[in-house]
């Protein structure tokens, strides 16, 4: 047992922070080696990700005095309190000096780190160095810090502390969980992808905000539904309904995310882990669908435009509405990788070092025209993927018109029993997308000549 078996996950982090833990208590044996302690231990990260938790376990597992730093005051009193607390934990050596969110202690940017604060910090460790004082300090935002202050001699080990693993974040839900009352109902799968987690404290927020609802309800134990409540409300900012909306306005927003569900699970299985039809915060007119895996960023697009192939493809001559936001996502996705990735051949990349100077007519002509190609392309490659799934959009829309909001489980196991009634249902590759046949490529090609020549019509001296 040591001081770190109360954080849950962070298991490369843990076994880092022990060396040096190992090393202040043993230094003769690194010493013999010919190895020195490290000079200062930064932890920097997102907030509520458990640095001070971490630091705390450390200071905890190393037993050594420790003398504390936050800026708890301002102006020439505060740096005071710096030198002094420096002095302090000189005089106490062996001891740990903590300097706690150590980028609020300054109001700093990056064209202006010679805040005295930082300074005052710079020569304290400077002061310390050949002392038996370790120096452990956590960070939000690095960037805040002035480079002198972060170089390796004043802090020679920086550990980023990332959001947890998925693996972890079922252990932390599982833990927040085991002091509640919770139902039968709760499935650890379903909380575990339904939550776009970005720290632990996150987390924490979360199932005890599902408690809260729970108890004001009067129930005797926390279900499913309150989970599902609360992170549409906390993470989503979702409405509990619909606004009223026409039952035909309903039913093709539906569409509209099934089609965006259906196309996501058949280029990358098992990434879509949570569903609504609620508005949420990010798009008030209709739902969302939250992706729990990273999806290839070549597929983006045509994900984008499933939404719109849906609607289209079920009402024949009618435009599908409130689209723009995804188109916008598709064209600036296909520039991106153009310009930046050359994924249409090197000849459109964006090779200007000089970012004051615009792009050239040609090259951009030439983007253009191979954008809108290739943004046609990826709105019948959509289409072609519903198609074939036809049978997958039709329940998993019917599911959103019943309950809503569709979890991990829920989609799974239609598209379970959709491929058994479609035998010929697979999962479409990366590689299957970029390796269509020549028509296809002929066609786009013929396309990015057309737009050229009409842009050459339309020129204007």
């Amino acid at each position: 047992m040591n001081s770190f078996d109360k954080v849950i996950g962070y298991k490369s982090i843990k076994r880092e922070l022990l060396q040096i833990c190992d090393m202040i208590r043993n230094r003769t044996i690194y010493e013999k080696m010919g190895a020195r302690l490290p000079h200062g231990l930064l932890l920097y990260g997102d907030p509520g990700l458990g640095k001070s938790l971490l630091a705390n376990c450390f200071m905890e597992e190393c037993g050594l005095n420790t003398v504390t730093v936050r800026r708890d005051k301002g102006g020439d009193a505060f740096i005071n309190s710096i030198a002094q607390a420096f002095a302090k934990a000189k005089e106490e050596a062996p001891a740990i000096l903590f300097l706690d969110d150590m980028d609020k202690f300054a109001n700093e940017d990056s064209s202006r780190c010679d805040a005295p604060e930082y300074v005052a910090v710079q020569a304290g460790i400077d002061d310390v160095k050949e002392t038996a004082v370790f120096v452990i300090a956590t960070a939000n935002e690095i960037r805040k810090l002035p480079d002198s202050l972060c170089r390796s001699g004043r802090f020679d080990r920086k550990i980023r502390i990332q959001p947890p693993t998925a693996a972890d974040a079922e252990a932390i839900i599982a833990h927040y969980l085991s002091g509640k009352q919770v139902s039968d109902d709760i499935n650890m799968k379903d909380l575990t992808k339904m939550m776009s987690y970005h720290s632990c404290a996150e987390l924490e927020t979360i199932l005890n905000e599902a408690a809260i609802r729970a108890a004001f309800a009067r129930k005797d134990s926390i279900g499913m539904e309150d989970m599902v409540g609360t992170v549409l409300k906390q993470q989503y900012g979702a409405s509990e309904d619909v606004h009223h909306n026409s039952e035909e306005a309903v039913k093709k927003t539906a569409l509209h995310e099934a089609g965006h569900l259906v196309a996501c699970e058949i280029l990358s299985p098992g990434s879509v882990g949570f569903a609504s039809l609620l508005p949420s915060k990010e798009n008030r007119c209709g739902g969302f669908v939250h992706t729990c895996t990273t999806v290839p960023d070549s597929c983006e697009a045509i994900i984008a435009l499933a939404g719109k192939a849906a609607v289209e493809m079920q009402y024949p001559g009618q435009l599908a509405e409130g689209c723009g936001r995804d188109i916008k996502r598709a064209v600036n996705s296909i520039r991106e990788a153009a310009a930046n990735v050359g994924t249409m051949g090197f000849s459109l990349l964006d090779v200007e070092s000089d970012h004051s100077v615009s792009m050239s007519e040609s090259l951009n002509a030439r983007s253009e025209a191979a954008v809108q190609a290739e943004l046609e392309r990826c709105y019948n490659k959509a289409k072609s993927i519903l198609s074939r799934n036809e049978l997958f959009l039709e329940k998993i829309t019917e599911a959103f018109l019943e309950k809503k909001t569709l979890l991990y489980s829920d989609i799974q196991r239609i598209r379970s029993s959709t491929a058994k009634d479609s035998p010929g249902m697979a999962h479409e590759t990366v590689s299957q997308y970029h390796n269509e046949n020549e028509d296809l490529d002929e066609a786009r090609k013929d396309r990015i000549r057309r737009v050229l020549e009409e842009h050459r019509r339309n020129r204007c001296y």
